[in-house]
């Protein structure tokens, strides 16, 4: 009796702890699915992986920098304008290289590339100088025959930094976009389980014409004053009121797309539509009827197909 007096607490603290848990999970699901949340998550990651790429970035171009400008000085000193100017220009090939990478970036979310050959000239040439202005004068030394002067491990490194910068270079703009087509897609995800979710309410039956308006009825005259009752053959004939006017029915609605009654207002758009995409020289789809109304897809192929048919015909 005390084994199972102590066992069942331990089972119910069990099984309320892992409904908890259960329940917690539930929530923390509807969040993870949602957009704005899924948007937001995206943001702080990019921002904060942008943040660490662009910090090594800068730090790879104060090497380059300094390479470049020891290249293009040479032997002058601070006095000469040259020794000055000749900070400027590894600054000025990155900043062109980030400028075309950023703008590739937001084409690139788009699903547009920039297609044209001087697009990737232009990167390769910035990439060529700031490689070769800082290889070069860890070359010389071999040129000039000074073997003590030359250090494999300065122009390895010489070589590989500015191969690091480009390709930091050209990934920012890659995470930039992948970071936009992330959050693009999981909104047009969200809208599209939102659409399904809607009751579809097209294929019901069309509605009954209206009732046509009642026809005033006619007052009785009031009965005249008793007079001696005629002869049979004498009667006068007294005029029945007229009946009522039979509505006149309304054209009944068009049924020859895939066997269902559709209203006159939505064939007439399915008309429409068929004519767009002839005109534009398209074939038209089932895309195209369920974007007039909502069917079901299996009625909406067979619509495509009674139009299309038609068309033909």
């Amino acid at each position: 009796m005390s084994t199972t007096d102590d066992d069942t607490p331990g089972r119910t603290r069990r099984v309320r702890r892992l409904g908890a848990r259960i329940n917690e999970a539930r929530n923390l699901r509807g969040l993870v699915v949602d957009p704005d949340l899924q948007a937001v998550e995206m943001e702080r990651q990019g921002r904060r992986t942008l943040a660490g790429l662009w910090f090594f970035l800068a730090l790879g171009l104060v090497f380059t920098t300094e390479g470049v400008q020891r290249f293009l000085a040479g032997d002058s000193t601070p006095a000469d304008p040259l020794w000055w100017a000749a900070w400027a220009v590894e600054p000025m090939f990155a900043g062109l290289l980030i400028v075309l990478l950023n703008f590739e970036a937001v084409i690139l979310a788009h699903g547009i590339e920039p297609d044209h050959p001087w697009w990737q000239r232009l990167k390769h040439v910035l990439l060529a100088s700031t490689l070769s202005m800082n290889v070069l004068p860890q070359l010389a030394p071999l040129v000039t025959g000074d073997w003590d002067a030359f250090n494999l491990g300065s122009l390895a490194v010489h070589a590989i930094i500015p191969v690091i910068v480009y390709g930091l270079a050209e990934v920012i703009p890659v995470i930039q976009a992948r970071r936009r087509q992330v959050i693009r897609q999981a909104y047009a995800h969200a809208a599209e389980v939102e659409h399904q979710e809607q009751p579809d309410t097209s294929t019901t039956a069309p509605l009954p014409d209206p009732d046509p308006a009642p026809v005033a009825e006619v007052p009785p005259t009031p009965a005249p004053a008793p007079e001696p009752a005629p002869a049979a053959s004498e009667a006068p004939a007294v005029p029945s009121a007229p009946a009522p006017a039979a509505p006149v029915p309304g054209p009944p609605p068009d049924s020859g797309f895939g066997g269902a009654k559709l209203p006159a207002s939505t064939v007439q758009a399915l008309r429409a539509a068929h004519d767009r995409a002839t005109s534009e020289g398209r074939e038209f789809t089932t895309a195209d009827v369920r974007q007039v109304a909502r069917l079901p897809e299996p009625l909406a192929a067979r619509i495509a197909a009674d139009l299309t048919g038609h068309a033909t015909a």
